[in-house]
């Protein structure tokens, strides 16, 4: 039976494999993905300008900061998440930029749900910890979720 409100065939959050480590696969990253989304969303000129951006600290293009996120956004939804009820995000508890991201860069997305509890009735609160590392296993992005899911108590 489907409680009111729940998307069906969705799984609730007791679900959710706390403390596992789950592979989320990988998005490789390319100059013109990153130029396109630069220009709409973000355009400075280190993101949009391969001519400016070799002057830069950068030495060259890097995604911006929101795109990262976008990416990891992506890759823990189609890997973990879109089996799950999820009702929203209700804060981003950290946020950390560790590295550029380039063209070129092959970005893997691990994410370890670290706890699940009750917040009311038919909800619970997931605090969900994520990375995006690049090809070389160095850690470009880091950062901790609180999100609310329905939950199998009523």
């Amino acid at each position: 039976m489907t409680l009111p409100g729940t998307a069906p065939e969705l799984l609730p959050a007791e679900e959710l494999p706390v403390g596992e480590d789950v592979d989320c696969g990988t998005h490789a990253v390319t100059e013109e993905e990153i130029v396109a989304f630069a220009t709409q969303w973000d355009p400075q000129y280190f993101h949009v300008s391969p001519e400016l951006a070799a002057h830069s600290d950068f030495g060259g293009i890097i995604a911006s900061g929101l795109h990262t996120v976008s990416i990891y956004q992506r890759l823990a939804v189609g890997g973990l998440l879109r089996r799950f009820d999820v009702v929203a995000g209700r804060e981003i508890t950290s946020l950390r930029f560790l590295r550029p991201v380039r063209p070129g860069d092959v970005l893997g997305c691990t994410v370890r749900v670290r706890t699940v509890e009750p917040a009311g009735p038919g909800r619970s609160r997931a605090l969900i910890a994520g990375v995006l590392h690049n090809q070389h296993g160095k850690p470009v992005l880091e950062l901790e979720v609180d999100s609310l899911l329905r939950s199998r108590s009523i």
